[in-house]
């Protein structure tokens, strides 16, 4: 057996044993993975992803170890260690989000480093595999969500835990509704994958307000306030989101207090923006942003 044969044949078995989604795949979906991925040889102390950078790729440990870690170089805490057929990367290659963690190799080490786009070519072709792995990572993957949202960024793990366990997370195909305008806002949403566009009638036309990205959030004004929604949020492809209930939201803003403060501001400071940015959380504002194009419509009509 030659060695490159020798060395392909350990990693088809370290990907077969990896509980990640390796029992998930076919085997010619293996085989894309491996026909996509880097064989990686890596030293001791090689960071191999840095928190909060944005990198898609995906690290399957075919041999050795790494350190997970978060914060900064005064403050870093360990929070595991990974060895043979372990995965990491796989929640920010799907949805394109910040790493959460630091990643550095401790022992030699051999990897396979996949794309992240033929990852996504495998995962999305199918619905049930796409399905199973978001269930398998629901936990990870509502953390993820969370962080990437600057009112919970700074907060630790335990004090985010009420709203990882209560989360839920829902997919929108192409086209679908999410809310609705004049709907009760039962529910507070993270867009984890995806683009949403925020839209209202405008003299029986609907005119488009806003788009919402990955990482945004929307429905707080209305889980503070308990009022109707004032805008319809569409999917203009699939989406992926965070969903919390207003119960659990009001309960940890409860033992959370700045978190509701800052939820306050950036709801203030939403309706005082006049962007086209902006997503109304408020009747007023969305009349106002309404008035808004309205008066610019029609002025430029007049000139």
């Amino acid at each position: 057996m030659d060695k490159s044969k020798e060395i392909y044949d350990v990693i088809e078995k370290v990907i077969d044993k990896q509980t990640a989604f390796g029992d998930l795949l076919t085997p010619d979906e293996k085989q894309v993975l491996i026909d996509y991925g880097v064989v990686h040889s890596a030293s001791i102390d090689e960071v191999l992803c840095k928190q909060g950078e944005v990198d898609r790729r995906i690290f399957i440990l075919v041999m050795g170890e790494v350190e997970i870690s978060e914060g900064s170089n005064n403050d870093q805490v360990v929070l595991a260690y990974l060895k043979r057929g372990e995965v990491f990367g796989e929640i920010s290659a799907l949805f394109n989000s910040p790493r959460i963690s630091t990643v550095r190799v401790t022992k030699p080490s051999v990897l396979l480093i996949i794309p992240g786009e033929a990852f996504e070519k495998v995962i999305t072709g199918r619905s049930e595999l796409y399905s199973a792995i978001l269930e398998r990572y629901k936990r990870r993957l509502s953390e993820t969500a969370l962080r990437s949202v600057d009112l919970f960024r700074q907060l630790d793990k335990d004090a985010l835990i009420p709203l990882i366990d209560a989360a839920s997370i829902v997919s929108v195909p192409e086209g679908g509704v999410i809310v609705s305008e004049g709907e009760e806002g039962d529910y507070f949403y993270i867009l984890i994958r995806g683009i949403a566009r925020v839209s209202n009638d405008l003299d029986g036309r609907r005119i488009n307000l806003a788009l919402i990205h990955s990482g945004d959030y929307f429905g707080e004004w209305a889980v503070l306030t308990g009022s109707p929604r004032v805008a319809t949020v569409s999917a203009i492809d699939r989406v992926d989101m965070l969903r919390i209930e207003r119960s659990v939201m009001l309960e940890f803003i409860k033992k959370q207090p700045e978190v509701g403060k800052r939820i306050e501001m950036v709801a203030q400071k939403r309706r005082e923006q006049s962007s086209g940015a902006e997503i109304p959380d408020s009747p007023e504002q969305l009349q106002r942003m309404v008035k808004n194009i309205k008066d610019v419509i029609q002025k430029g009509l007049e000139e």
